[in-house]
């Protein structure tokens, strides 16, 4: 009776040790798989901090051509409300407040990882929300101020320089050209939405400028 029991105590035992055998390899091969994406996951954001360095210098080139494009349209504009139409600078202003600047954030890294469900091997749930927060919000305002910058330049802008081409191609243009209150209205509206993506671009750079040290603190 004894030999039974003790038969079957040491059953029990065997089982007991290769329950807690699987147990323990199993919880291994979870913790090492959850550390392979949590590395995983660091080299995402190192990725993700190169691609906003560079997006912050280009922003940084960006808004100075803006605030510099902004100021011809200004004194253009000047010039058309002083109907100073004899000025000589007006050939080179026509020629000129059309400067085009635009920048589109480098999505990719963040989009693999939204993509694949892996936002959360970055396990920071603060960075993680202000990540997110910044390519949902930022990329959008962005794309969307150069949708409606080039839908206004092509149904609008580029139909009504299209229709006035003599003026740019005369040896000696006549201002009637700028002195259209339709063109005065265009030139108007492309001020107001320089002034748009100024004040995009430049709240784009602030996120930017304010992430990445988040994103260099999460890796230490």
């Amino acid at each position: 009776m004894k030999l039974k029991r003790d038969s079957f105590l040491a059953i029990v035992l065997e089982i007991f040790i290769v329950i807690i055998g699987i147990t323990i390899a199993f919880w291994l091969s979870n913790w090492g798989e959850r550390s392979k994406e949590i590395s995983m996951g660091d080299e995402f954001v190192r990725t993700m901090i190169n691609d906003l360095e560079s997006d912050s210098a280009a922003f940084v080139y960006q808004i100075a051509n803006i605030e510099e494009n902004l100021e011809r349209v200004e004194a253009f504009m000047e010039i058309c409300r002083n109907k100073d139409y004899g000025n000589d600078s007006i050939q080179w202003y026509v020629g000129n407040f059309m400067n085009r600047n635009n920048w589109l954030i480098n999505s990719n890294t963040y989009e693999i990882l939204k993509s694949g469900g892996k936002l959360d091997i970055i396990t920071d749930f603060d960075v993680r929300s202000d990540i997110s927060f910044f390519y949902r919000i930022r990329t959008f305002q962005t794309d969307r101020i150069l949708e409606i910058s080039q839908n206004y330049i092509d149904e609008h802008m580029d139909p009504y320089l299209t229709k006035n081409t003599d003026y740019f191609i005369a040896r000696a243009p006549n201002t009637k050209f700028v002195q259209d209150l339709e063109f005065q209205n265009l030139l108007g509206r492309w001020r107001d939405l320089k002034e748009e993506k100024l004040d995009i671009y430049s709240r784009t750079l602030e996120d930017i400028n304010t992430l990445v040290p988040r994103l260099k603190a999460y890796l230490e």
